[in-house]
């Protein structure tokens, strides 16, 4: 029997999802993408849920306000990567007994901070005690039926983009892992924005033809964009907008930028794709707030030029049970 640690998370999610496929689901969009989307008449509720726990994702200096806001914040990138506009977020915790009463506060203020950041408020949830401290959040948005964003729909020649920068969370993590005290790059990591106003835009503009968040790396996202789409893509990393503190990190720690741009993750950018032909509404729609990096192809290999060269693309990024 295998283990879980020998699996990997995108394993244990197929097997999952093979399971779930064997049963009749009344929801329009099931598990698959960032969220799920249950038909309402005229529009899509979008439901999604994700969590945070003490040993796996709350690093060393990082605040009680930065641990409530990230719990919101992975939850409604979920959102923004289905065009979705947010409602709100459900918070379920796992808090141990002596837990002091002021760092719960903290805890909740960042929660209510990102909610309103991202257009959406708290809703409520629950509290029950635990060994260790576990946050637990579900978000939910509306968006248009015909407004809707899916991993799957990008066709050949279709452009590959991504909103902001990527590696600087990457960065951030070596710069506590290495005791660098990058500031910038460390407040990336432990406070990620979720691209909600862009992913509401990318809905609006009709030219987007698939979506989703990039929490576990560039490279991973990729892949999964090409299987959901039946496609492959053609990546250029010259394109690729990478902000100076990666490349002086990554040279600090002998590790090389393409590392921590392709296949680390936390950046919790948008991956897209768009009609050639709707570049220019896109642009007037999001102004510099997003770069165009590759291309798609037929179904394939995905590959990555380098220069003059052009060499496969790794299918590799963070993933839970393989670490730690």
């Amino acid at each position: 029997m295998s283990k879980l640690s020998e699996m990997g998370e995108k394993e244990a999610v197929r097997r999952i999802l093979a399971e779930i496929a064997e049963k009749e689901s009344s929801n329009a969009i099931g598990p698959g993408d960032d969220a799920a989307a249950v038909d309402m008449g005229f529009i899509y509720l979008v439901a999604t849920t994700d969590l945070i726990a003490q040993s796996t994702h709350v690093l060393p200096g990082m605040t009680d306000w930065q641990i409530g806001w990230t719990v919101a914040a992975v939850n409604f990138s979920d959102v923004a990567a289905m065009g979705a506009k947010p409602i709100g977020l459900l918070v379920s915790m796992g808090l141990p007994k002596d837990l002091p009463s002021e760092r719960l506060d903290e805890i909740v203020r960042g929660i209510l901070d990102c909610c309103e950041c991202a257009g959406g408020e708290m809703l409520g949830g629950d509290t029950k005690e635990s060994p260790e401290l576990s946050l637990s959040g579900t978000a939910l948005g509306t968006v248009t039926k015909k407004g809707i964003l899916l991993r799957k729909g990008a066709k050949k020649d279709d452009l590959l983009a991504v909103t902001g920068s990527l590696g600087l969370a990457a960065a951030g993590y070596q710069s506590i892992k290495n005791a660098l005290g990058n500031k910038r790059a460390e407040k990336a990591l432990m406070e990620p924005k979720p691209r909600v106003r862009e992913g509401m835009s990318l809905s609006a503009s009709g030219v987007v033809t698939s979506c989703m968040d990039i929490s576990d790396g560039l490279a991973s996202s990729v892949y999964a964009l090409a299987e959901a789409s039946h496609v492959s893509f053609e990546i250029d990393y010259a394109a690729i907008p990478v902000e100076k503190e990666v490349i002086e990190i990554a040279r600090k720690v002998g590790m090389s930028p393409e590392e921590l741009v392709l296949y680390y993750g936390g950046d919790y950018q948008l991956l897209f794709t768009l009609k050639p032909e709707g570049l220019s509404l896109l642009s007037s729609l999001l102004g510099n707030s997003f770069t165009v990096i590759g291309k798609a192809k037929a179904a394939g290999e995905n590959t990555l030029i380098e220069g003059s060269r052009t060499i496969p693309l790794e299918n590799r990024g963070y993933e839970h049970f393989r670490h730690g």
